[in-house]
């Protein structure tokens, strides 16, 4: 029995993870750029050991956790300081403790005129290096299709500014997700400067987490969740039980 009894708790902790993931995705549905985490689950034991040492039970956990990297759909805002990216491309940002690569092109220039993430990260550019907006008026910023950033000057006059760095990363399983939507990369794993992205001024990248297929999830993990412990509590009875009758006589 306590074979049983340990193999519904495996199952009860891993739905109880599963929902926790979910319910972390919804949360961030209405966040730019969010890309949505999935699970997997394995069985602990393996084929021979499980028929024959274990005799037919088995416990589960997690087996693997993942990032959907998808796109997501593109809105326009007419925002200057807001851009999506169209293709695979991320933008460069400089974290706490090394570069970050993210999609999210909610962008903002700060009190030193840097152009910086909402959350204040320094976006960089092709040279690693800061990017400075010497005008704070947005209007007057232009970024084109292949991120070269511009000053827009009168009679249609332009300056360059700054070159955003889009890179491709050519093992998205060596990324690995850090605070809002930003990622670090694998020591090893390789960027390239892309080639197939266009920058899309005005406009963001949703997330692209599907509210129906998550509510559905949650509530079939919320399900066989209740089901697991429903099994516990079943074993916890039949163990009272027995007491009870032990100590008959």
């Amino acid at each position: 029995m306590g074979s049983g009894k340990y193999s519904a708790l495996a199952g009860a902790i891993s739905r109880e993870q599963a929902i926790a993931n979910l319910s972390n995705n919804l949360a961030n549905i209405s966040t730019s750029g969010y890309k949505k985490s999935n699970i997997s689950f394995e069985s602990v034991l393996q084929e021979q050991t499980q028929v024959n040492a274990a005799k037919g039970k088995n416990y589960n956990r997690i087996g693997k956790n993942y990032t959907d990297f998808s796109p997501g759909a593109i809105r326009t805002t007419e925002n200057p300081l807001d851009l999506a990216i169209h293709g695979e491309g991320f933008l460069k940002v400089q974290g706490p403790e090394g570069i970050l690569y993210t999609r999210r092109g909610d962008l903002a220039i700060n009190a030193e005129g840097l152009l910086t993430t909402t959350n204040g990260l320094p976006v960089l550019d092709d040279g690693n290096g800061q990017i400075t907006i010497p005008d704070t008026d947005t209007s007057k910023v232009a970024i084109g299709d292949e991120g070269t950033i511009y000053i827009l000057g009168p009679q249609g006059s332009r300056s360059e500014v700054a070159q955003l760095a889009v890179v491709d990363i050519a093992d998205k399983q060596k990324l690995r997700r850090e605070s809002d939507t930003t990622f670090s990369l694998e020591q090893g794993a390789l960027e390239t400067l892309s080639e197939d992205s266009r920058v899309v001024q005005g406009a963001l990248e949703l997330s692209n987490v599907d509210m129906a297929e998550g509510m559905a999830k949650m509530i079939d993990n919320y399900r066989t969740f209740e089901t697991y412990h429903k099994v516990l509590k079943s074993y916890s009875t039949i163990g009272e039980q027995q007491e009870e009758l032990g100590t008959l006589g």
